[in-house]
């Protein structure tokens, strides 16, 4: 009797953490004075690579906190938007306690920027207030909340969430957009919001080489 019981607590123990694993962002940090802004970057579907590694690089030795979110662990079961609104809002709270400077900039790429406004029309009411910027560098019209192989292998499939509409939903002191000029054609001119900026960059999908320059501008929309 004693062995099931025995047996039992600890299959709950395993359970329990199990459980409490997957709400635990998968990130990677860059450390900064607390007086510095801070940066919270979500990545594309390919994950920490070597393009959103040099961004977010960058991003620190431009005197920025930084913490960016694999999206490739993180989405690899499917999400909510409430559910990754609720675990990115609950990390921030975190990161925020402690922080002399309050300022936040939402920076999210290919995939990450698909997901980045939904998160942003969710985000915990407390924060909202210290959001200065928002930077979506090349997103698409749909998603759905999850990786799909087809997609990391160049497909582009519709999915059922309207990117732009919930773009245009966005209430941000500040918002931009990037995108490669051989990329392909996203209506930008449907984007509707006051404060906001477009810029084109040369290359493609990841900038063909142009990340520095890329690094550069994304940080003169984070003031």
């Amino acid at each position: 009797m004693k062995k099931n019981i025995y047996f039992l607590l600890i299959m709950n123990v395993f359970l329990f953490a199990g459980t409490a694993q997957k709400s635990v962002l998968p990130v990677k940090e860059w450390s900064a004075s607390v007086e510095s802004p801070f940066v919270l970057y979500i990545s594309g579907d390919g994950g920490f690579n070597s393009f959103s590694t040099t961004l977010c690089n960058a991003f620190s030795k431009g005197g920025y906190g930084v913490t960016a979110v694999n999206s490739k662990t993180y989405f690899w079961d499917k999400k909510t938007p409430e559910q990754t609104s609720r675990d990115i809002s609950e990390y921030l709270d975190k990161q925020f306690k402690g922080r002399v400077n309050q300022q936040l900039v939402l920076v999210g790429y290919s995939f990450g920027a698909d997901v980045m406004p939904f998160i942003v029309n969710r985000l915990d009411t407390l924060l909202k207030p210290k959001l200065v910027s928002v930077v979506l560098i090349s997103p698409s019209t749909s998603t759905d909340f999850e990786i799909h192989w087809s997609d990391m292998f160049g497909g582009n499939a519709k999915r059922s969430m309207d990117v732009l509409a919930e773009i245009n939903k966005m209430d941000a002191p500040k918002v931009a957009t990037f995108f490669g000029a051989e990329e392909g054609n996203f209506p930008v001119k449907d984007i509707q919001l006051k404060n906001y900026d477009n810029q084109t960059l040369p290359g493609g999908h990841r900038f063909d080489g142009h990340t520095d320059e890329l690094a550069i501008a994304l940080m003169k929309e984070f003031k």
